[in-house]
């Protein structure tokens, strides 16, 4: 396998987790059930061993747009939920060693949830909201 889209395939992998909607990347139009993967870094060294081999993580953030309630209706309740799922979806590809293939060169891969629920990041005047949730991959590349 040459040099691969570690962006590429972090998009496609996190896909798997949508049933109906699809995952943009780094930016798109806000509107409700919009989902945008956005990395923090994305193949950043956190050390190099003896013997060449390179700890690196893949950092990002799953954003999601929903329509909020000012009132008191479950429809925020609802919204948690939906990006409560994403957790458990990583959790368990976490369990299943369903891990994002970076290439032939990658190995000891580690699926970190940076947070237990997602941040309400903003409000729109039109009661859009975003929310974010962050997670990490951590693996090693051999030199």
């Amino acid at each position: 396998m040459g040099k691969v889209n570690k962006h590429k395939v972090m998009r496609d992998w996190v896909n798997g987790f949508l049933e109906d909607n699809d995952l943009y990347f780094e930016s798109t139009d806000a509107y409700p059930g919009v989902r945008t993967l956005v990395p923090n870094y994305g193949d950043y060294v956190n050390k190099t061993d003896i013997l060449g081999n390179k700890y690196k993580s893949y950092s990002f953030v799953f954003i999601g747009y929903e329509t909020i309630d000012v009132g008191t209706s479950d429809v925020n309740l609802t919204n948690m939920e939906i990006f409560d799922a994403f957790n458990e979806w990583l959790e368990e590809q976490k369990e299943l060693k369903n891990f994002p293939d970076f290439g032939d060169k990658c190995r000891d891969y580690d699926i970190i949830i940076l947070q237990n629920m997602a941040n309400l990041a903003t409000i729109a005047s039109d009661n859009l909201a975003k929310y974010m949730l962050g997670a990490r991959i951590d693996y090693i590349e051999e030199d």
